[in-house]
């Protein structure tokens, strides 16, 4: 047993080194010292050894590493963990291991946002922090960064959302995107005019806005959202729905494949009927994962209406 252990480690130190298949008569002459063998009596002096390790494989008459597992999952449909490692140095011997982290990652990332929201590990607080998002809001002549769930929001910077808040000053209506013609113009006349320090406080409150005005965009677009994503689950025979409206991933089921999935479906579209518009930071930080997806589907993603025949047959 141990012979063929030693044999098998050989095999594959030899395609490991060449980084290709070795052929078989190649393979048996490192191995066994044999000179001038036959390719046949070669693929069978070395049978047992490749078909009794699983690091090995024929590929065709050459002898292969095997495939890994999960080699042709695609990392979209991949369910892994990420670890991080902190440490006090670089130094082996003096300096040690100070923290672990490591997180799971499944389908669309979505059990995983939750967590991040919940646990708050120390390295994804910048991350995964609703309640640290803000919305602008009109006070006045101008424009406030406000916890208060609003259109115009979340903004998870704040510094962003002040600077924003701070090109809007004395801009009259809600529709932030017509303020920032006016303030390019200005920024030009400024630097025409050499006040180089305004133009630089007056450049970042504009490239701040429009920042702002793209996020903003994408929030409206998603939020219009009628859809249910349904992407492969970790069961074998299942698939995940999410079932995406008023602004929110109102519901998510899991469905079984083929016609026993309706009455999951059609709990999942029920729940989906009443959720309430919502425009809550966590919500938000949901839809944009999503939406993130939906911008580049992999082939694994169906995208549906609402509709329980078209769930079903997708």
């Amino acid at each position: 047993m141990q012979l063929a252990f030693d044999a098998a480690d050989r095999l594959v130190e030899l395609v490991a080194e060449r980084r290709a298949p070795v052929a078989a008569e190649d393979a048996a002459r490192a191995l066994y010292a044999l000179r001038n063998l036959p390719a046949g009596l070669a693929r069978e002096l070395l049978d047992g050894v490749v078909s009794g390790d699983a690091r090995l494989a024929w590929r065709g008459a050459a002898v292969g590493l095997a495939a890994p597992p999960g080699e042709e999952l695609r990392l979209e449909s991949a369910s892994y963990a990420v670890f991080d490692l902190e440490t006090t140095g670089l130094r082996p011997g003096a300096d040690r291991i100070v923290e672990i982290g490591a997180v799971r990652v499944s389908k669309l990332a979505l059990e995983e946002l939750r967590l991040l929201r919940e646990l708050r590990p120390p390295g994804n607080v910048r991350s995964a922090r609703p309640d640290r998002y803000v919305y602008l809001r009109r006070r006045g002549a101008g424009f406030v960064a406000s916890s208060t769930p609003g259109p115009l929001g979340p903004i998870r910077s704040r510094r962003l959302a002040g600077l924003a808040a701070r090109a809007l000053d004395g801009h009259a209506g809600d529709d932030l995107a017509a303020a920032l013609p006016p303030l390019r113009v200005r920024l030009r006349r400024l630097a025409a005019d050499l006040r180089f320090e305004d133009a630089a406080r007056l450049r970042d409150r504009v490239a701040a806005l429009e920042e702002v005005v793209g996020g903003l965009a994408e929030l409206e677009r998603l939020r219009t959202l009628e859809v249910c994503v349904l992407v492969p689950a970790a069961e074998e025979g299942f698939v995940r729905a999410l079932f995406v409206t008023g602004g929110r991933v109102a519901a998510a089921r899991t469905l079984v494949s083929g016609p026993g999935g309706l009455v999951e479906i059609e709990a999942g579209l029920a729940l989906a009927r009443r959720a309430e518009p919502s425009l809550a930071p966590e919500d938000a930080d949901e839809l944009l994962l999503v939406g993130s997806f939906l911008r580049r589907p992999p082939p694994e993603l169906r995208v549906v209406g609402l509709d329980a025949r078209a769930i079903l047959a997708a």
